[in-house]
């Protein structure tokens, strides 16, 4: 999904990744440019990959799945949450700059969902608001994201559940476009 622009945007050639890789061309070739579904490929070549350009696996198979879906990134958030504790998540989020690293990927609704989650659960437990994002906080997504239950439902039942998701919406979510009900 993203990879191509990511390697325009560090200005690697698919040729210099394959070499650094060790991988054939052909198979770079054809990863970067979606002709093969990146779940079917060998882990050992993901790796490969992954390490020439210092992404973890998940990271490379994020920025290569085209049916990545922000849903599933939504879900695998809150489920961190609830399995790590609010503050443990807070300071996880902190340390490991991921925020910061989704945003450096150009991977914008994943750095302003974690940035809202950040800020949502800093308010829930009276933590003060990290001002290390605050260059981020100037930005949001062009359009709304719903949750794809409020999609579903939308296309389904031909009624209007946006405006019901939005009554219900997350401020620290809203403020980047991103219309989320239900976190914990």
């Amino acid at each position: 999904m993203y990879i191509k622009k990511y390697l325009e945007d560090k200005g690697i050639s698919i040729y210099k990744l394959a070499n650094d890789a060790k991988v054939a061309y052909p198979t770079v070739f054809n990863i970067v440019n979606g002709k093969v579904d990146i779940l079917n490929c060998a882990l050992g070549v993901i790796k490969k990959i992954s390490d020439a350009l210092n992404l973890s696996i998940d990271e490379f198979m994020t920025l290569c799945d085209k049916n990545y879906s922000f849903a599933l990134f939504r879900s695998e958030q809150c489920h961190l949450v609830k399995r790590m504790g609010e503050i443990d998540y807070v300071i996880n989020t902190l340390e490991s700059g991921v925020i910061e690293h989704y945003w450096k990927l150009d991977m914008r609704a994943e750095s302003f969902y974690m940035l809202a989650m950040l800020d949502y659960l800093s308010k829930r437990n009276e933590l003060p608001l990290c001002e290390e994002y605050n260059e981020i906080r100037k930005y949001k997504l062009e359009k709304k994201i719903y949750p794809a239950d409020t999609e579903l439902s939308n296309k389904l039942l031909a009624k209007d559940s946006y405006k019901e998701a939005l009554s219900h919406a997350i401020p620290e979510f809203l403020e980047y476009n991103i219309v989320e009900c239900e976190v914990l």
